[in-house]
């Protein structure tokens, strides 16, 4: 079987799993309310703002980092904020142990960040 038919049928597994069944159905309950719907896009476009400013070498601020955790902390007071918050942590944990899984598996033959580093300094 060739890589691609192995990640064909991983998306299928994924699909049919309770995680993404979990995440659908958290994501139907939240657009059916429209303020859930907005707290959660504002959550969202908050952090990407903030990730995308520290990945510019920009400083992130305590008091930005504050203003995001009050808007996260209200939120999650909503049901259908914090069950589909849940979800999608709980699915995003699934896909990081899946991307490392992956990496370790070719690590042997690609010089992945971090790890010529790690080599270095471990045979010094």
């Amino acid at each position: 079987m060739n890589p691609y038919d192995y990640a064909h049928g991983l998306a299928r597994a994924l699909r049919e799993s309770e995680w993404y069944r979990n995440l659908k159905e958290a994501k139907k309950r939240l657009e059916a309310d429209p303020e859930a719907w907005r707290m959660a896009h504002d959550i969202r476009r908050r952090t990407v703002e903030l990730q995308l400013k520290a990945m510019g070498g920009q400083t992130v601020t305590t008091e930005e980092q504050e203003q995001l955790r009050k808007l996260q902390e209200v939120a999650m007071l909503h049901p259908a904020v914090r069950a589909y918050l849940e979800a999608e942590s709980r699915l995003s944990v699934v896909m990081d142990d899946i991307q490392r899984i992956l990496a370790e598996a070719i690590a042997p033959v690609v010089d992945l960040p971090g790890k010529r580093a790690a080599e270095t300094t471990e045979h010094q």
